[in-house]
């Protein structure tokens, strides 16, 4: 490899310098991230003469002498958990997916959330096909799709705040991930080689930085072009239209701010000649929006008022007035008091009282004795209240009566009384909203001043409300906002402008002029919006050649040549030899397949799998049963990623699915032995399959972690301990004692209706469990329900050991963890047992296997 290097040494020293320091970047990190694209972008720009203002030109960098010959650096990627997913279809788990380092099966049964799991991983890491990512399809659509993910490089751990926006993370990038949707992109399509050497890789690395660089470049040279709009046509011939013609690189700043404003007034006069061009009858409208205008007026006019009833001095004054009332009233009471108290009834003097003494008057006055001044005290007179003659100090108490009303103090407090409910009533009746609503439509006011007229309407009624409920002591203070007043009489004055207009208009055809007016104002407006393309066209005019000249610099063509004389000394035999000794190693041998290379484009090396003597040229698809096309498209996709230098997670869905036996068994031991080197995650709702691993596992000396995966109420995905079923006998029993305190909590706190339901569970549970019990320790794993061969080797002599007596107690077990299955009857059925007694049970059934299993 001696020559080869000295050659590239030679090769990279006649590059471009932003190719070398590219080169130098990719050696020292592996990649290139946003900011050495951003750097790279100035160096290779410096060198065509383009200036980047306020922003340093980094110092680029030439190639190593001994850089291109080290070892290329092993990365270990390994998932550890997945957690906070949101938005990736029914996938809403509770609790995180933590994963370890060791071969881990994830199980679950359909619609529990494997699939939804292995989505969002392709979206993470990669894929040949990522498919899409939906949401969940019975859910509103959320705002993101994301996730939390923790992971490992070469055993440090990284957090990752995923979002979909992000697209495929470049650490996750080495973890591979193999499903169905996978497979067919292996067998069916012609297929780009995912492994390169690490010269290789830098070469694509370049060819990629060389393109992102003239993409750039051309995104400058494109922006350049479209920056600037092209004018249109109805304004070629304003005055607007010669100006924004003539813009070149000399135009300066405080022209294209001049000729770029845009007023409020001139929009105005723009809405205003609109008005005027489309009105077929300028007369009638100008008197339809003076009408209105006697509306705004109206408005105006009733808000004045509440301005100033609700102004400070008006409050201060209202506050005093009642004040004035209060304490005329009172001196007014404090003067009957003396003149009454030593009445010998309550209250005399009092309003209610002088009510009555009113009315006594009037029917004095007006028909007992309408001749006579009130109070009639004559000779024969009786009381008109009582009609009971008059004594002497019944006569006085009635003039008394008579010259309080009429006195000074009471007559004052009456008047001052009546001027502050006067006042009090003109605030209790605030603008109807009926009323405004009617005044704003008549008025055609747009919707944005009539929500501050109604909300105005609404802050005057609160007020006036508050004020007249305020004691006459606090002096409450009305803080009403009446500036709309100022808008509705701008509104005003603009609608007798405009109808001065209309009616100037229906004496002569304005038209004409009208519509060159709007044409030139329209053409300033499209030009005052389009300022910032205008500054930035400026801006790149000045770059337009320098960048032209840049772009030269970042051709692919010698990447490529270079690249493409690598490619068949490097890698194509290579890869085709692991093809075929996958195939082998999966137990497809009798499948002639070929792997062929059919194409490169720009370094990139493309196959595809054939039939060897398809005379009918068919696709392989079409030929291949579903399972041979399985296992042929795992050899494919095991033969491109095992060619990587870095060990990283495999992660598998469902990968014996349509396989007959002999190819799962295979498929097994293929994936153990891929654990030695690496993390192996394998999605599975099958049991055959986890009987399988647990074989091959056992063979290699190796264990695996097992998790369950569940749907909950509140969305699937959530994992937990794998099903009884899915659990080895030991941790099974375990499991089953675990829960007896959950069994007590619920006898105490609710009782034995429900401890029965629960008990049922746990019953049929303990069944299954002593089922798993005979099948792997009392027979040894001999035979397994979900596995095909009969394994006695090491095994068979360990039958002989079970003996009458362990017989007779599984047996008894058996029967008694199996009545509780069936239908009880009525007359006397079987009680299911306390949780003493199902924890003595499973104590027991865990010492006896561990006594049997040790002996």
């Amino acid at each position: 490899m001696t020559d080869l290097m000295k050659d590239l040494e030679a090769w990279f020293k006649d590059r471009p310098i932003w190719l070398q320091d590219a080169a130098s970047r990719l050696l020292a990190n592996g990649i290139l991230d946003e900011q050495d694209y951003n750097d790279l972008l100035k160096v290779c720009s410096a060198q065509a003469g383009v200036e980047f203002e306020g922003n340093e030109i980094p110092k680029p960098k030439s190639v190593p002498t001994v850089a291109i010959a080290k070892e290329a650096h092993v990365q270990k990627i390994e998932i550890s958990s997945i957690s906070k997913v949101v938005g990736v279809n029914a996938l809403n788990p509770r609790t995180p997916l933590k994963i370890s380092d060791r071969f881990t099966i994830i199980y679950g049964q359909n619609g529990t959330g494997k699939s939804g799991y292995t989505r969002l991983l392709k979206q993470i890491c990669g894929a040949k096909n990522l498919g899409q990512l939906h949401p969940n399809a019975f859910k509103d659509k959320p705002a993101s799709q994301s996730c939390e993910i923790t992971y490992k490089v070469n055993g440090t751990e990284h957090q990752l705040l995923w979002d979909a926006k992000q697209g495929v993370n470049e650490h996750l990038a080495a973890i591979e991930l193999y499903d169905s949707a996978c497979g067919s992109v292996y067998v069916v399509n012609e297929n780009q080689l995912a492994y390169e050497p690490e010269i290789l890789k830098l070469f694509s690395a370049l060819t990629v930085a060389s393109d992102i660089l003239s993409d750039k470049l051309d995104g400058l040279a494109s922006a350049l072009v479209s920056a600037k709009p092209q004018l249109p046509s109805e304004y070629s011939k304003t005055n607007h239209s010669k100006w924004y013609n003539s813009i070149s690189s000399s135009t300066t700043d405080t022209v294209v701010e001049k000729q770029c404003s845009w007023t409020k007034e001139e929009q105005k006069s723009l809405d205003l000649l609109t008005i005027r061009l489309n009105e077929p009858d300028p007369k009638a409208k100008a008197n339809k929006i003076r009408k209105s205008k006697k509306e705004v007026d109206k408005l105006v006019a009733g808000f004045r008022s509440w301005e100033e009833k609700l102004s400070d001095e008006a409050c201060l004054k209202y506050h005093k007035l009642g004040k004035d009332s209060v304490n005329k009233q009172l001196a007014a009471s404090a003067y009957a008091k003396s003149i009454f108290e030593n009445s010998p009834l309550k209250g005399v003097g009092e309003e209610v009282w002088s009510l009555l003494w009113e009315s006594a008057r009037s029917y004095s006055q007006t028909i007992a004795y309408p001749e006579v001044e009130f109070p009639n005290t004559e000779k024969e007179a009786v009381c008109v209240l009582c009609e009971q003659p008059l004594d002497d100090d019944a006569k006085k108490r009635l003039f008394d009566f008579e010259e309080f009303i009429k006195g000074k103090l009471e007559s004052t407090a009456k008047e001052s009384k009546t001027i502050f409910e006067d006042i009090k009533k003109t605030l209790i009746k605030p603008p109807e909203e009926e009323l405004i609503i009617s005044m704003i439509t008549a008025a055609g006011i747009n919707e944005l001043m009539s929500q501050a007229i109604l909300e105005l309407r609404t802050n005057i009624s609160a007020s006036s409300k508050e004020l007249v409920n305020a004691d006459v002591n606090s002096n409450f203070i009305a803080k009403v906002d009446f500036s709309i007043i100022e808008k509705l009489l701008e509104l005003r004055g603009e609608m007798e402008v405009t109808a001065k207009q209309l009616e100037e208009d229906s004496k002569k055809d304005n038209k004409p002029l009208i519509r060159q007016s709007i044409l030139e104002l329209d053409a300033k407006k499209w030009v005052a919006s389009q300022i910032k393309s205008i500054s930035a066209e400026i801006v790149l005019l000045k770059k337009h050649t320098k960048i032209k000249k840049a772009k030269s610099l970042v051709s692919t063509t010698s990447i490529t040549k270079k690249k493409s004389a690598l490619v068949e000394q490097l890698i194509t035999t290579e890869y085709i030899e692991r093809f075929d000794k996958e195939v082998v190693k999966l137990g497809a041998g009798r499948i002639e397949v070929n792997l062929e290379k059919t194409r490169s484009n720009k370094g990139k090396v493309f196959f595809q799998i054939k039939l060897k003597g398809n005379r009918l040229k068919l696709p392989v698809d079409k030929i291949l049963s579903e399972g041979e096309f399985r296992i042929i498209s795992l050899a494919a996709f095991l033969a491109d990623v095992e060619g990587h230098t870095d060990k990283s997670t495999f992660v598998f869905d469902d990968p014996i699915s349509s396989l007959d036996q002999d190819y799962e068994e295979k498929v097994a031991e293929r994936l153990v032995e891929l654990s030695k080197t690496r993390q192996v995650i394998v999605f599975t709702h099958r049991l055959s399959l986890m009987a399988l691993l647990d074989e091959a596992l056992k063979k290699q000396g190796l264990t695996q972690e097992t998790i369950g995966l569940y749907k909950e109420t509140w969305g699937t995905g959530e994992p937990g301990l794998p099903p009884i079923h899915a659990q080895k006998t030991k941790a099974a029993i375990n499991t089953l004692i675990s829960k007896i305190v959950e069994g007590r909590k619920i006898l105490d706190e609710q009782g034995s209706e429900m401890y029965s339901w629960w008990a049922k569970g746990i019953c049929s549970n303990t069944r299954i469990t002593i089922e798993k019990v005979i099948e792997f320790d009392l027979l040894a794993d001999v035979v397994q329900r979900f596995r095909r061969p009969i394994t006695t080797q090491g095994k068979l002599h360990k039958v002989a050991k079970v003996t009458p007596e362990d017989c007779s107690y599984i047996d008894e077990l058996m029967s008694k963890y199996s009545r509780y299955e069936h239908s009880q009857p009525i007359e006397s059925p079987v009680q299911t047992p306390d949780p003493d007694e199902l924890e003595a049970d499973l104590n027991k059934l865990k010492k006896w296997r561990d006594d049997f299993t040790k002996s």
